[in-house]
């Protein structure tokens, strides 16, 4: 993180916000009163030993995803042992992200390194890729200074095998280590495709090809370049939506520039406003000294959009990086008309080594959505993507609950909604940060974290991966806001 980011970084969130952002991926924090643990001086074996001591008592969705804990302790812990004997911190490393990558969740998380991932994904091959709706595996982007340019590679073209393998197997079997965890597998499967191409600087391939209008295979080698990691900002959805926001308080460098607010909001034409929330939580991110109200900034939009007699309404909640569940419960109200269930919190206290339910500020044991002013009622679009994550789940859960909102989008969220909050500092500068807490429904089941690869809000309006469209996003088109803008307008029209 640049040392101007930093200074953003803690300026923009008052001291609380600025752990719950750092420390829980801008989710719901829990209320223990140990929320860190540090086993950074001690070895990297027994640190690892109490890290998972930790983990398979804390995390919160043990039984719910059917995690093995003793199996993952006998499968690493060797690999920490023999990389401890050697002194391989690149090892212990890899081995680290190994362990947590068994584990999907999208709040399971630990901090790259990007000396050491670059080892391994610097290098791409001047192409990217998706895997479309019809079942195959397209380009959707070439660089055109690259071998592959050269080479005849364009966009469109229909990929058949990489380096000896048929296509979707080489996808199949791409490791996602450097990608984090991916609690649903429609994510990983975005995943897989974007890291296929990317290998260490040097590495030989070859691929075979045909042109859609062509059954001639073409057959070519290349080697993969210092890229700047070029190709992972040509995919789904880094090439439309900015990760600017998430990437500021994990560290990771991003050009984009900064958000003027956690929401944006303005009218596309005299028919639909448009509404975009970042997350939910208050900041300051252009450093005036002044902390903004996030909820307020929502409010005045909806305001606002009365005002220009907004017949419609686009929410875009894609990459919104959650944050606090009461706000969310909160910006729900002016949505809603009766008082509404919203959740129940499950959390794990470390005094009775047990779960559970949580007392709200009114005693009651269920955050509820509290009808507000101003009230919208005209249709709604809710964008939705599988970079929602957390409490902007929660957000878009509680808006497709309203029978005149709809969700959109080519992939659900990211079917991460636990209570998180809890971390533990490791050798080396890591930190590994895991929920400790369940949201649950009215039925108190645990609701939206995902259980064998489905989770999440899906979209109602769900638009295709086709080949144009797969295009269409690698040359940065917001495909979905087109979609949204039309269906919104099929929906008043029709009225």
């Amino acid at each position: 993180m640049k040392k101007h980011e930093m200074r953003t970084l803690i300026v923009i969130v008052s001291f609380v916000l600025v752990v719950i952002a750092t420390l829980s991926w801008f989710n719901k924090p829990t209320p223990a009163t140990d929320l860190e643990d540090d086993f950074s001086n001690l070895t990297w074996t027994m640190a690892f030993e109490e890290l998972h001591q930790t983990l398979s008592k804390e995390y919160a969705f043990t039984d719910w995803k059917s995690i093995n804990w003793d199996k993952l302790h006998q499968k690493y812990l060797a690999e920490i042992e023999k990389a401890q004997l050697n002194q391989d911190f690149d090892a212990y490393y890899l081995s680290l992200r190994a362990y947590l990558n068994e584990i999907p969740d999208g709040h399971v998380r630990m901090n790259n390194l990007k000396e050491i991932d670059d080892q391994y994904i610097g290098g791409g091959f001047g192409l990217a890729l998706a895997k479309i709706n019809e079942g195959n595996v397209i380009v959707t982007w070439v660089d055109e200074s690259s071998q592959a340019w050269l080479s005849g590679i364009r966009s469109g073209d229909v990929l058949l095998s990489w380096n000896g393998q048929p296509i979707n197997e080489a996808i199949d079997n791409v490791s996602t280590l450097f990608g984090g965890t991916s609690a649903t597998t429609e994510n990983l499967e975005i995943k897989k495709a974007a890291y296929l191409v990317r290998a260490p600087v040097g590495t030989k391939i070859q691929l075979s090809y045909k042109t859609p209008d062509s059954s001639l295979t073409e057959s070519v080698s290349l080697v993969a370049d210092d890229d700047n990691g070029l190709s992972l900002s040509k995919n789904y959805p880094d090439s439309v939506v900015s990760n600017k926001l998430r990437d500021m308080f994990v560290g990771v460098d991003n050009p984009d520039p900064i958000p003027d607010a956690m929401v944006e909001s303005k009218m596309l034409d005299d028919r639909i406003s448009y509404l975009k929330i970042l997350g939910e939580l208050d900041a300051d991110l252009q450093e005036t000294g002044n902390l903004q109200s996030t909820l307020e900034l929502v409010r005045n939009a909806i305001e606002t959009a009365h005002q220009n007699n907004a017949q419609g309404l686009i929410v875009d909640l894609r990459n919104n990086i959650g944050g606090l569940d009461q706000m969310t419960a909160d910006i729900l109200g002016y949505f809603y008309q009766q008082k509404t269930f919203f959740e129940y919190q499950n959390l794990y206290n470390p005094d009775t080594k047990s779960f559970e339910l949580q007392l709200m500020d009114d005693g009651s044991q269920a955050l509820t959505i509290e009808p507000s002013e101003p009230y919208f009622n005209e249709p709604i679009i809710v964008l939705i993507n599988p970079k929602c994550v957390s409490s902007g789940e929660g957000l878009a859960m509680g808006m497709q609950n309203l029978p005149n909102a709809e969700t959109l989008g080519f992939y659900g969220t990211n079917g991460s909604f636990g209570l998180a909050g809890s971390e533990a500092k490791i050798p080396g500068g890591l930190t590994v940060h895991w929920p400790s807490g369940q949201s649950l429904n009215e039925n108190k089941t645990i609701q939206l974290d995902s259980q064998n690869g489905i989770g999440g809000v899906s979209p109602d309006i769900r638009v295709p991966m086709t080949a144009q469209n797969a295009i269409r996003i690698a040359n940065g088109e917001d495909v979905e806001l087109t979609e949204a803008i039309k269906a919104l307008h099929n929906k008043l029209n029709n009225q």
